[in-house]
């Protein structure tokens, strides 16, 4: 159930019509989680500054239960801000990523929730 969310100030004419597959593409590979499970949420042509420019600069968050964490949330901010870096010409220096553990009690899906499941 991994959520990324990105909001930038890129336009939308701007993001490569690929961005949200080749981003569950790269997630299911770093975080060991079937890409059909992954939500992808972009917000583009977002009113944002970073350090007082509107250079481009992304905010995002990703959600999870149980894959977040320690070292494995550096492993993620390095292949995140390499691939926004390529994608979307946002330099690594401005792009700030929320790591947020979600206990399984608190995810409902299918009628029920995630609580013991093993993921």
């Amino acid at each position: 159930m991994p959520i990324f969310t990105l909001h930038t100030n890129i336009g939308q004419s701007s993001i490569p019509n690929n961005l949200m597959t080749d981003l569950c593409q790269l997630l299911e590979q770093a975080m060991d989680v079937p890409a059909k499970a992954f939500a992808v949420i972009i917000h583009p042509d977002q009113q944002m500054t970073f350090g007082e420019t509107k250079d481009p600069c992304a905010l995002c968050s990703l959600q999870s239960i149980g894959k977040t964490g320690g070292p494995k949330n550096a492993t993620y901010s390095k292949i995140l801000c390499e691939f926004l870096s390529k994608q979307l010409q946002i330099p690594p220096d401005r792009v700030y990523i929320n790591f947020i553990d979600i206990n399984g009690a608190n995810v409902g899906w299918n009628g029920s929730t995630f609580a013991g499941v093993a993921l």
